[in-house]
């Protein structure tokens, strides 16, 4: 039955090829994802451009969750990590206050998620990859450090492609070669940036190869989802998943 145990309302870029597919694949049995589109006009190449598109979006992301809200989801997910990292470094919250009082629905965003994330598995040291301007990375950097006491980002790798579509197009074979060229060694975690960049696919794999923990942002926004309707994620997905 759709939603028996949980429905997760999930609200997505325009641009979005990439999440619906994968939190549908990860979902635990009996819960449901019900996806509302936040317009977002992908056309400026331009790195400052596109920052301030993102930050302009609040409004479009408003109404998208209370179109979502409509189904009676028991959270509500923005589903963009840069959307909600971007700003001073308290966005991502208010962001998720401002969905919650016009839903009346507990919400989140990929961003505090991905904090949590890296908090719960105690990571200190991590490797950050994504496929963002080098400006987005380092504000995500940034944020991350200023926002989690004590972590440092040792090493990290941007990709440096500016349009949001283009994102769900990268072969998850060019990230996992990435993934293990980049990673230091003195690194106790991978943080894979990007709901568009697909990675479902990569967790397992570069946890095996690499002996450390792997986040994604769509696997911690899940996790962020789940553990908020107190319902253990499937296994398959990396060691995030099997915290209690």
């Amino acid at each position: 039955m759709t939603g028996l145990r949980a429905r997760i309302g999930v609200i997505v870029l325009s641009t979005s090829v990439t999440v619906e597919y994968e939190l549908n694949r990860m979902v635990p049995d009996g819960v449901s994802v019900h996806v509302a589109r936040c317009h977002f006009a992908d056309t400026s190449r331009d790195e400052k451009e596109k920052e301030t598109a993102f930050l302009d979006m609040e409004d479009q992301i408003i109404r998208a969750a209370e179109q979502v809200a409509m189904v009676r989801p028991d959270i509500i997910l923005f589903a963009c990590t840069i959307g909600s990292f971007l700003g001073d470094k308290n966005h991502h919250r208010d962001l998720a206050d401002k969905m919650t009082r016009a839903t009346g629905v507990p919400s989140i965003t990929t961003a505090t998620a991905v904090i949590e994330a890296i908090q719960a598995l105690e990571l200190g040291k991590i490797t950050l990859i994504s496929p963002y301007p080098q400006g987005m990375g380092v504000r995500e950097k940034e944020i991350l450090e200023a926002e989690i006491p004590g972590l440092r980002v040792l090493t990290m790798h941007h990709m440096g492609i500016i349009g949001s579509f283009e994102k769900n197009m990268i072969p998850p074979a060019d990230t996992y070669r990435l993934a293990r060229e980049t990673v230091d060694r003195k690194s106790d975690g991978l943080f894979i940036s990007c709901t568009a960049l697909p990675t479902m696919e990569l967790i397992e794999p570069l946890e095996e190869d690499l002996h450390i923990p792997v986040i994604s942002s769509t696997q911690a926004s899940l996790w962020a989802c789940l553990r908020q309707c107190r319902i253990r994620g499937r296994s398959g997905y990396g060691r995030l998943f099997e915290l209690p």
